[in-house]
């Protein structure tokens, strides 16, 4: 689901950058949810990142969903939600926001 939306948090005090953890890299984003069979949700994952070019900005928001889930244990990130919007302070940029659920092995 994409989405456009007005409401933004206060872009000074939001990333424009997110290094991905080393135990990270093994954490898959997929647009739907794995096996259940195999796999259970590990819990919500949430980021919130600005920048002036879209697809960088998927990249490190990503890469803040895939840290989240390493953190629960997870190794696969279904993405729900994607949305983006003007920054309220005229600069131009874009602020990207993705909502997720981790998944782990059962």
């Amino acid at each position: 689901m994409v989405a456009l939306s007005g409401a933004v948090a206060c872009a000074d005090t939001l990333p424009d950058k997110a290094a991905l953890r080393p135990e990270a890299a093994n954490v898959e984003i997929i647009s739907e949810p794995p096996n259940r069979e195999v796999y259970e949700p590990a819990g919500e994952v949430r980021a919130q990142i600005i920048g002036r070019d879209n697809a960088a900005s998927l990249r490190e928001a990503f890469n803040i969903l895939r840290n989240q889930a390493a953190a629960k244990g997870a190794t696969f990130v279904a993405v729900e939600e994607v949305s983006s919007s003007a920054a309220w302070d005229f600069s131009g940029r874009t602020v990207v926001t993705l909502v997720g659920t981790a998944y782990k092995t059962k």
